[in-house]
């Protein structure tokens, strides 16, 4: 009888895949977080947060970042692996400080700059108050879909400054140039599911 080893990732217009569990995407040293999509997004590891092995510990100092790519899309996903209890945060950061997505303070709903309208999802749920349960230090299923990258050429994950850099623990990044289906964002937590407690 053969073993069914559950579904895999969605590949399909996957255009940035970081995972700090995977050998060839963070082999345990140095500077460099590999993108293992086959687009070659390499992105730079900023100010040395700690790898425990599976993911990066970030102290609201660190953070990646990536110059020059370039999606032309207005319709992508971001799906992050993270855990917080952070309440103030802001995912990504484009060319400046006008450009970002997933921005969230106490009081506040998510809200995005030069990014269209993204809707912001938790476990597969919809989210528009960033203070929910999820933010409980146990990692979550992140999504933000119909993002619009079309005018960004810079991604620095984590990086806005100040109090809006994630205190929390991240493993895996990635990013799609197509809003992805619910069936999809189901298939990626089942593949998921395990690895991180979900």
């Amino acid at each position: 009888m053969a073993l069914n080893y559950g579904p895999a990732l969605v590949t399909n217009g996957l255009v940035l895949s970081l995972d700090a569990a995977d050998k060839n995407s963070y082999p345990g040293t140095g500077t460099t977080w590999y993108d293992i999509s086959g687009n070659g997004y390499h992105h730079t590891i900023v100010n040395s947060p700690t790898h425990n092995g599976t993911a990066f510990v970030l102290n609201g100092t660190q953070g990646f970042t990536y110059a020059n790519m370039v999606t032309n899309n207005a319709l992508c996903t971001v799906v992050i692996f993270y855990k917080t209890t952070d309440v103030q945060e802001l995912w990504v950061k484009g060319n400046s400080g006008a450009y970002y997505i997933s921005a969230a303070y106490p009081g506040s709903g998510y809200y995005s700059e030069n990014s269209g309208s993204p809707i912001n999802y938790v476990d597969l749920n919809v989210v528009t108050d960033p203070n929910i349960s999820a933010r409980n230090g146990n990692y979550h299923m992140w999504e933000a879909k119909n993002v619009n990258f079309s005018t960004w050429n810079q991604l620095n994950w984590f990086l806005y400054g100040g109090d809006w850099n994630l205190i929390g623990t991240v493993s895996k990044i990635m990013v799609y140039n197509r809003t992805i289906t619910a069936k999809e964002s189901e298939q990626n937590y089942l593949t998921q599911k395990s690895r991180f407690g979900l």
